[in-house]
């Protein structure tokens, strides 16, 4: 059985990662998107907490994925603790480790699944999130930005500006996909934002944190790094792996 590797959800230590040299320009948020997404791959860290009621509920993810190609290889540590989950997404095809419990109590259980999202219906996509767009929606955010204002510049060499995003505005400029992902993930009215762009001009660290219509407060925390590192899409054997496609 393939092992399971840990989730750890470090500090935005963002300086001297991904790339080398700097463009010496002022950084500048309206071209920050672009310069993000004309990476191949990003390596990202994502933390979502929900206060929910004075609980806080935290959910941490990590890895790497593609801007150009449906490739990601992603962990999760859910607030229940247990294994992280594991989750390798090529092309259509979504892997997942998500039987690796069931599999450790029964050796006749296959501990991956592998699912092909072209044969759900628009029901089942709805209720099955695309992994790739999720951790990826947050760079596309700043395409929908309107009052932008720079805060000024950290330590660790970024450019911090706030803005408010429009999401009737961003859903004219980003892809169908990513913009199903951002409705899912954020309010579907305009809400502010923090971005942190690098002297060559990309997204490094975006901070959301909005109030449910319950009341519930949830704040959504998302860094990139490591840009052109590659993805790893090492899968396990295939006697491992259970197809639970439609």
């Amino acid at each position: 059985m393939r092992l399971v590797a840990p989730v750890v959800f470090a500090a935005l230590a963002l300086a001297g990662c991904g790339g080398s040299g700097s463009s010496g320009a002022p950084a500048d948020l309206s071209t920050a998107r672009a310069k993000t997404t004309a990476a191949e791959t990003v390596h990202f860290e994502l933390g979502i907490t929900a206060d929910l009621a004075g609980t806080k509920v935290r959910t941490e993810e990590n890895g790497s994925a593609s801007f150009r190609r449906r490739r990601a290889h992603l962990y999760k540590l859910d607030p229940g603790g247990g294994l992280p989950r594991e989750v390798v997404v090529i092309g259509p095809y979504t892997y997942s480790n998500a039987n690796v419990q069931a599999a450790l109590n029964d050796p006749a259980t296959k501990p991956w699944t592998k699912l092909d999202r072209r044969r759900l219906t628009a029901g089942q996509r709805r209720a099955q999130p695309d992994e790739l767009a999720h951790v990826l929606a947050a760079a596309y955010l700043a395409d929908g930005v309107t009052g932008v204002k720079r805060v000024g510049s950290e330590q660790d060499g970024t450019t911090h500006f706030t803005g408010r995003v429009v999401p009737a505005a961003l859903a004219r400029r980003v892809p169908a996909g990513i913009m199903t992902a951002v409705r899912r993930d954020y309010p579907n009215r305009p809400f502010d934002a923090g971005f942190w762009v690098d002297d060559n001009g990309r997204v490094r660290r975006v901070l959301v944190e909005y109030d449910t219509d319950k009341g519930s407060t949830i704040t959504l925390d998302t860094a990139y790094s490591e840009f052109d590192s590659g993805v790893d899409l090492t899968l396990p054997r295939a006697d491992e792996i259970q197809d639970i496609s439609p």
